[in-house]
């Protein structure tokens, strides 16, 4: 076996190997990526946990509507001064049963903040919808990135090994001495050199994205894996009246903004709600008694019933209150007492602050209603602008497919022009060069139009609309 045999077999050999290494590396396409990142990316479990206690504050603002019912048991054992004998008695009281109190009108305070938490439960969905929609276009973005810095890489490293084959041959050339050889060595030098240079500059495009990608997925360790190599080159005509369409019915920003002036319009009622009648009622009902050791002890009935108003008045809080009572015989007592009373009461300028909480929730209404059509405007205008990008991105696309038909066209021709010995090896390696280096140009504006459709997509809130 001669040398050349030897290193024919070891370069074989190093081809099958790093072939099956290749073979073995899984090749992840986009629906893999989109579900993987869907399923461990970490913002989105946490997103989920916002809903969790949204829904919490829903469920307590509906058990606010309710009666607030307290069960209630005490018990007093002491000594107390028998007049009889002059000496201390033990004695023993003890109650129980439940305590009520139920709200009658609060001004709209209970019911505008039992909606405040609907809305509140209503936004945090779509809040995770609006993440879910992220996570897509971020994982989307960076897996096209990543396949068109594949595809370049793939274009310039074989272009480069044409280049090095040629640069060996003008090796020879300029062992030769003719006069050319010399000028055909340094072109085709500097065109390996150009050539190494990009590939170094895909092969840090292809890292990042790379990276950008797993970050995208929720990847926490390296893995090892490829992408598909293909990209799709197929045309989406899109109208702005359809766009616009699906940013107000679908885009979750739109409706988070909508339910944003609506939860604002109930915090205004809250404000409010401090100017106006407050009515509770409240009471107990249950069994008491008292009696010395000296003495049976029983239970007997016992309860109480009241309501009471207050309202702000010219920045004073009047308040009415009624109660009535019947208990049981208490220590020293000898029969069960019943008693009503009425009370009335004006606190001077306690009532002040209401005021200002009313104009505070007016003021931060009219600000919402200012953002809603703002954030209408700047989402529409969004979707006009991510359909204007993807038009533009397809004009480059085509452009560079072009420009890889001419790069073929010269090569060809620069080929033929070398072999009727009107061009040198420096020409056909900047050929090869210009050809890779375009090739790398496709793929790019390829990828570019694939991540302004998925922009677009995300700008009218629906995944996979347009170019499924």
């Amino acid at each position: 076996m001669t040398w050349r045999d030897f290193v024919s077999l070891f370069l074989c050999s190093a081809l099958f190997l790093s072939r099956a290494a290749a073979e073995e590396i899984p090749v992840f396409d986009l629906d893999h990526c989109v579900r993987t990142a869907l399923a461990t990316n970490p913002s989105l479990p946490i997103s989920q946990k916002d809903v969790d206690i949204a829904d919490a504050r829903r469920r307590a603002s509906g058990a606010a509507l309710l009666s607030a019912l307290t069960l209630k048991a005490s018990e007093t054992r002491g000594r107390a001064a028998d007049p009889s004998d002059l000496s201390n008695t033990p004695f023993l009281e003890r109650s129980y049963g439940v305590q009520a109190t139920q709200p009658l009108f609060a001004g709209g305070r209970l019911w505008a903040s039992r909606r405040q938490a609907v809305l509140g439960s209503e936004i945090a969905r779509l809040q995770l919808e609006k993440q879910r929609l992220d996570v897509l276009q971020a994982t989307t973005e960076a897996y096209w990135r990543m396949v068109a810095a594949g595809r370049a890489l793939a274009a310039l490293r074989e272009a480069h090994g044409k280049i090095q084959e040629d640069l060996e041959k003008s090796v020879r050339h300029e062992l030769s001495k003719f006069r050319s050889a010399r000028i055909e060595l340094l072109s085709t030098r500097v065109q390996n050199r150009e050539c190494e240079a990009s590939i170094a500059e895909q092969e840090e495009a292809l890292a990042r994205s790379r990276e950008a990608l797993m970050d995208a997925m929720g990847e926490r360790r390296a893995v090892e894996f490829r992408t598909a190599s293909e990209i799709p080159a197929d045309h989406v005509e899109v109208s702005e009246a359809e766009v616009i369409r699906l940013v107000r019915d679908h885009r979750p920003e739109f409706r988070i903004s909508e339910k944003l002036m609506e939860s604002a319009r109930m915090a205004r009622r809250i404000s409010r709600a401090g100017l106006d009648p407050r009515v509770d009622l409240n009471g107990f009902y249950g069994r008491s008694g008292a009696a010395y050791d000296t003495d049976p002890f029983h239970y007997q009935p016992s309860w109480n019933a009241g309501v009471s108003m207050s309202w702000a008045i010219l920045g004073s809080t009047a308040k009415v209150t009624g109660f009535r009572e019947k208990a049981s015989p208490e220590l020293g007592q000898s029969s069960r007492t019943q008693t009503d009373s009425r009370t009335a009461s004006l606190g001077l300028g306690d009532a002040l602050s209401a005021r200002v909480e009313s104009m505070q929730g007016r003021r931060d209404y009219m600000e919402e209603e200012w953002k809603f059509e703002k954030d209408r405007r700047d989402l529409e205008e969004e979707a006009r602008s991510a359909l204007r990008r993807l038009r533009a991105a397809w004009s480059r696309a085509a452009a560079a497919q072009s420009r890889v038909e001419e790069s073929d066209q010269q090569f060809k021709e620069t080929l033929d022009l070398l072999k009727e010995d009107r061009a040198h090896l420096g020409d056909l390696a900047a050929a090869r060069l210009r050809s890779a280096q375009t090739r790398a140009a496709e793929a790019e504006a390829l990828a570019q139009h694939r991540i302004a459709l998925a922009a677009l997509n995300r700008a009218v809130g629906v995944a996979d609309y347009f170019g499924k």
